[in-house]
């Protein structure tokens, strides 16, 4: 097999990877009325310092556009997940935080994520999830720095 087609090969792997982790968390998510990209948006939202993020440093953590997240904070406001405030240093600024059903929300999605990542993954010892974790480490770096050379 040539080097062309074994890059082929990885990166069909690594596509199909994605498909089958994300097609598990749509089907784990589904189970409390929560879309990933919804789960994601809460996550990122309680990871933040401060609690609260704005329209603009969502988009740019969830690497998505403006529009994108203005809809979701509809969606996600509309059920009472999250709330919006003003920035007490410029009132210009929208600034986006949990409610506590927010929290409930996250914590309960966490644990059916935990316990569905752990289901999936089972059948990997623990020296093959270590291999793994370093050979992934190493792919993320190689595609991190391809993609810096490219937007530079």
């Amino acid at each position: 097999m040539t080097d062309r087609s074994l890059d082929e090969t990885l990166y069909r792997q690594f596509l199909t990877v994605f498909v089958l982790l994300d097609d598990g968390d749509r089907q784990t998510f589904k189970q409390i009325d929560l879309t990933t990209t919804q789960y994601n948006f809460l996550r990122t939202l309680a990871n933040a310092e401060a609690n609260n993020l704005t329209v603009t440093e969502l988009a740019d953590k969830l690497l998505c556009t403006r529009g994108n997240v203005t809809r979701l904070v509809q969606r996600l406001g509309k059920s009472g997940l999250i709330q919006i405030g003003s920035d007490e240093r410029d009132q210009r600024l929208v600034r986006i935080s949990l409610t506590p059903a927010g929290q409930a929300k996250l914590a309960q999605a966490h644990q059916l994520h935990e316990a569905s990542i752990q289901r999936r993954l089972a059948g990997l010892t623990p020296d093959q999830r270590q291999q793994l974790i370093d050979l992934m480490e190493t792919a993320v770096q190689l595609l991190q720095t391809d993609l810096a050379a490219q937007t530079s």
